[in-house]
């Protein structure tokens, strides 16, 4: 039997994120769980669910035990669980479950579903969680669990607070960076034409100074992010060029690294090795991977001051 408290270790981002938002009062009514094939990623679900359904209840520890016991053995009335008919999710599954949810619920404050594997929802079945999300009522909250996000409606995950769980198998491999190597390569091509043009000058320098201020004073950022970062990047297209910035300086980082030349910010080279030297390759593999990631949530047209906030903390584990 897990509580939330036991993954603080393996997956201290998601818990932390997910802590702070309990500490200020704030229940989302949907989260969206990406699993990055972590095979505790239900477990966590459920972890979840017992955090939400004991929320201010102050209830006591027989209680509380009482509660995982019945959501561990499937027997809590206010928690239905959604996974694929064969190989999809279909549409009569998301009706049965808002008609059950229309109901007034039994115990508790909240009423949870969790959609496993909520990628594999036909098209009908995601217009009508759609249509369930674009309204939501107050106690009932969604879990969505994926090991691919990119497959899933974007206007679905706009609506979600996502939670990125860690795969431990996947930390500091290289694949972000062959992924990212092409793109990397044709915008060096265009290096001169980028950095000449003069509506680039402020954005290249808001970037550079955001990252070196991180590196030098890590979650401290976030004391002063609505100067450095909300103020700066108002518009979409903004976010995403600095994203992309951001990823091209620290694969400039890595390069350095691995003494190897052709930088695409080849004016900073003093910028690249004093960050170069007070980081492992480990950790800038891993850094690579969180703006990567950043870029990538952009396109879901996610809260993006939600977004750099988890981007920070992100960068500091």
């Amino acid at each position: 039997m897990f509580v939330f408290e036991d993954y603080f270790d393996s997956q201290k981002i998601a818990c932390t994120l997910i802590n702070n938002s309990f500490n200020k009062g704030r229940i989302f009514h949907a989260y969206l769980i990406n699993g990055n094939n972590y095979d505790k990623s239900f477990d966590f679900a459920l972890a979840l669910t017992k955090k939400i359904i004991c929320y201010n209840r102050n209830l006591s520890s027989n209680e509380i035990l009482n509660i995982s016991k019945r959501i561990d053995d499937g027997n809590y009335p206010e928690l239905k669980v959604i996974e694929s008919d064969s190989l999809v999710i279909k549409k009569e599954q998301l009706l049965e479950l808002q008609s059950e949810f229309s109901r007034s619920s039994i115990e508790g404050n909240y009423r949870i579903y969790i959609i496993k594997d909520c990628d594999k929802m036909n098209k009908q079945a995601s217009n009508s969680l759609l249509k369930f999300l674009e309204e939501p009522v107050s106690g009932i909250v969604a879990i969505l669990l994926t090991n691919h996000i990119s497959n899933i409606l974007s206007t679905i995950v706009s609506r979600c607070q996502v939670i990125n769980l860690v795969n431990k198998v996947q930390l500091s491999s290289v694949s972000t960076i062959d992924n990212f190597a092409n793109v990397y390569c044709d915008n060096l091509n265009k290096r001169e034409e980028f950095i000449n043009n003069s509506t680039n000058q402020d954005i290249i320098n808001d970037v550079i100074s955001f990252l070196l201020y991180n590196e030098d004073n890590g979650l401290d950022t976030l004391v002063f992010i609505k100067d450095m970062w909300y103020n700066k990047f108002k518009s979409r297209d903004d976010v995403f060029k600095a994203f992309l910035l951001m990823t091209y300086f620290y694969y400039d980082i890595l390069k350095n690294k691995l003494k190897i030349d052709n930088y695409f910010f080849c004016d900073r080279i003093n910028d690249l090795e004093r960050i170069a030297t007070s980081n492992s390759i480990e950790k800038i593999v891993h850094k690579i991977d969180v703006v990567s990631y950043g870029y990538d949530m952009v396109k879901f047209n996610l809260n993006v001051n939600l977004l750099i906030d988890d981007i920070v903390i992100r960068l500091g584990e």
